[in-house]
This record gives C-alpha cells, sequence and structure tokens, in this order.
C-alpha cells in the first residue's frame, strides 16, 4: 500500500494507481495544465483502448507537430472530466483550449481519419456512470488555430470501430449499441463523415441477449469488409459473434447470421468463452463454436473453429481450450474423435492422451515466464509466450498417434479475452 511513487494512504483502488506525470521536457506540460486550472484538480487516465497515460500526444491539426490531450477532474467541480488541449508555441506549453466533457469519467481516446481529408478526427468515449457497460461516444475535428469542434450530437453506444465498410477508400464508424427498454433489440449503426456532419449509411438489427461487445475486428476479404463483434451473453456464461458487412444490393449493413423471426443469433453462439482469431495462421478470422468431445475435465472446453465464406461457416480446426490459462492447443481432425483429456489442478498441465493405447499424446503447461528457465522443465518445449506466461509442450510417447516437431511447436495459441 506504500510502494509506488504515491506515499499518503490511499482510501481507493483509483488512488492507488494515480497518473504518473511527465518527466523531462515534458514536465512544462504538466506546468501549462497548473496553470490553467488554478483551483487544483486531479488527471483521469482512459481506462481502454490505446491511449492510457495521463498526457496523449497526438497530431490533431496536420500540422506535424504533436499536441498533447489530458483528461482532468477541476477540484472546483468534483464529479464532471474536462478534456484539454495543450500546444507547444515558441518552446512554450500552452492550455489553447478546454472541453467540458460528456460524462464524469473517462472511457477511451481514438485518433482516426474518418473524412478523408488526411486529418485525424478524436473519437472520445465518456462515461456518466462509471463502469458502465454503456458510453456516450463525441467526435471532435480541429479546426481553425487547432482549436477542436464537435461533430452532431454524442451518441450512446456500447463499442465502436473504424473501417472501409463501403470500401470507398476512406473509413466510416460503425457503432454497436445495446438493446433497452425503448429498444427491444440491439443493433449496428453506420456513420461517414461529410462536411463536418455526421451522416447515417445504415443499420442493422442484432441479437440483444448480450451485455457488452468485447472485441471487434475488421477483416478484408475479396474486396469485402466484414466486422467480427465479439459479445458476452447475458447469462454471463456464453459468447456470439455478429459478423456486419457492406450489402451493396440493398446499400446498408447486414448481419447475416442474425434470424429476424427469433431475434437470435445461433449459429456463432457458444458456451466457449473465446474470441475470434485467425486459429490456422492463414490470414482470416476464424469464429469458434461448441463441439461434443465426449468427457472433458471442467477446465477444458472443444472447440470447432469455422470460416466465413459466402456467408456460411465452414470447418477449418478443432481445439481445446483453457480459458483459465488463455490458451487454445490445436487438436488435428483426425485426432479430435480419439482422445481424452486431463487436467493437474497444481501444475496447470493438459494431458491429451489417447483413448486407444491410453498414453500421452502430448501435454501443454503455463509457467511463470518471470521464472521460467529451460532447465527447470527436462523434456519440456517453449512454443509459446503471452501475458507474462511461457506455454511449455511436452511430447508424449504413444506411438500410435504422435504430432511432428512442427506441428507440436504450432499446437498452442495464447488468448486474451
Amino acid at each position: 500500500m506504500f510502494s509506488g511513487c504515491n506515499f499518503r494512504i490511499s482510501s481507493s483502488i483509483d488512488d492507488l494507481i494515480s497518473p504518473v506525470s511527465p518527466f523531462g521536457d515534458n514536465a512544462d506540460i504538466k506546468k501549462a495544465l497548473d496553470n490553467y486550472a488554478k483551483g487544483g484538480y486531479s488527471l483521469k487516465i482512459p481506462r481502454s483502448g490505446k491511449y492510457i497515460t495521463s498526457y496523449t500526444f497526438f497530431d490533431i491539426d496536420g500540422d506535424k507537430e504533436e499536441e498533447a490531450i489530458a483528461f482532468y477532474e477541476p477540484s472546483d467541480n468534483l464529479g464532471t472530466t474536462n478534456m484539454s488541449v495543450i500546444k507547444k508555441t515558441d518552446d512554450t506549453w500552452k492550455v489553447i483550449q478546454n472541453i467540458d466533457g460528456d460524462g464524469r469519467d473517462i472511457y477511451s481516446l481514438d485518433f482516426e481519419d474518418i473524412s478523408g481529408d488526411g486529418v485525424s478526427e478524436l473519437f472520445v468515449c465518456w462515461d456518466v456512470i462509471s463502469n458502465s457497460s454503456n458510453h456516450i461516444l463525441s467526435v471532435y475535428k480541429s479546426g481553425k488555430e487547432s482549436k477542436l469542434g464537435k461533430i452532431g450530437e454524442s451518441i450512446t453506444i456500447n463499442n465502436f470501430i473504424i473501417a472501409d465498410m463501403v470500401n470507398d477508400k476512406t473509413k466510416e464508424l460503425l457503432l454497436f449499441e445495446l438493446g433497452s427498454a425503448s429498444a427491444s433489440s440491439a443493433k449496428a449503426e453506420l456513420y461517414s463523415l461529410d462536411k463536418n456532419k455526421l451522416e447515417l449509411l445504415g443499420e442493422t438489427r442484432l441479437d440483444s441477449h448480450v451485455t457488452s461487445y468485447s472485441v471487434l475486428k475488421a477483416e478484408n476479404t475479396d474486396g469485402t469488409t466484414r466486422v467480427y463483434a465479439d459479445a458476452l451473453g447475458s447469462d454471463g456464461e456464453s459468447m456470439l459473434t455478429e459478423i456486419v458487412y457492406w450489402w451493396d444490393k440493398y446499400d446498408t449493413i447486414a448481419s447475416p447470421y442474425y434470424d429476424y423471426s427469433t431475434g437470435l443469433t445461433k449459429e456463432t453462439a457458444r458456451s466457449a468463452m473465446v474470441s475470434c482469431l485467425d486459429i490456422d495462421s492463414d490470414g482470416k478470422i476464424d469464429v469458434p463454436t461448441d463441439y461434443d468431445a465426449g468427457k472433458l475435465p471442467e477446465q477444458v472446453r472443444a472447440v470447432d473453429w469455422k470460416v466465413n465464406k459466402n456467408m456460411l461457416l465452414v470447418h477449418t480446426a478443432y481445439s481445446l481450450l483453457v480459458q483459465k490459462d488463455m490458451y487454445v492447443a490445436l487438436i488435428p481432425d483426425e485426432m479430435i474423435d480419439k482422445i481424452s483429456v486431463s487436467y493437474n489442478l497444481g501444475t496447470h498441465e493438459m494431458s491429451v492422451i489417447n483413448k486407444s493405447t491410453k498414453k500421452l499424446i502430448y501435454s501443454v503447461m503455463p509457467v511463470l515466464k518471470a521464472t521460467y528457465t529451460a532447465d527447470k522443465y527436462p523434456g519440456y518445449r517453449n512454443v509459446e509466450e503471452a501475458s507474462g506466461y511461457c506455454y511449455l509442450v511436452k511430447q508424449g510417447n504413444d506411438s500410435e498417434i504422435k504430432l511432428k516437431d512442427k506441428e507440436l511447436s504450432k499446437t498452442v495459441k495464447s488468448i486474451n479475452n
């Protein structure tokens, strides 16, 4: 509790992880904000996204010089969050603009060019209620003297992604919104930015039995951009994937796996809590679905991975998912119905066994990267490193089913839901 840069006894988690101020040349940025907010303030850090530092540096006006963006809560107006733009002119940093936020907390900050003019817009998600699943998205664009102007009205969303959905070489804004009392269905909306105005290009309904769209990924295949939106089920024990693309025939976006008659997206629903990924390393996104592999340990699930082809899901690979240890282990198609699985709660080692011979085919064991040395684990091979872990694989002694060294080295893929 007394470690780190803050030596007072903290009363909350937020206090314990207080933002770190700039140092060296950038200390002048803090001085600029100090001079502006003379009544005192507390810095706010976006809690999600790529930009999660006290001060974010980005060229917001296209002049080849980075400005600094800071979010803070003024001491004389508690419960609010402001956004400050700090610019360096003649070797002096100065607050050139202060924007009243649309919430009391900052969820995320992003920069993307959706106007096609070569200058990025700012996408800020505000939170009215801390840790809410809904966020208020505000879009800002730089104008004269690097001043930011808000584009249109703020929109309540759960998540968003920016991609060239229409394939016109200009990116669009794709929003995902949860269902509510006034809207029984969740939905996705696609917006373009034209002449400083957000224009709705199309929308589509989505399964409303979700609490959030946790991971969004875009893929361009054969000239068509598809967005894969992994959503957490409202029961807390399931997931589904919505696939959204631009439908030229009807000039709007579509979600082909959503069933309008039932209001459900069944084909991509699953109990396996893992997001889409390129499971077979072919450059295409694969969707996980449940597979019945017989009796498995509580910690292990079998997954049938499928790729989207012409709006049909086609099998690509099988794997075992160990969500607790954040990895999947690939199982060749010819093996999937010939194996049994055990899991050691003490060592976290998962063993894949030949049902017929009762012998080990291979095993996987995660160990902390900080403590791993090869001599401690004879017979194991370190095949993957991620999230502070080394994933070790050991070849078994089964002669009937034996993976080649090349197959064994590509068996494990880490996940990060």
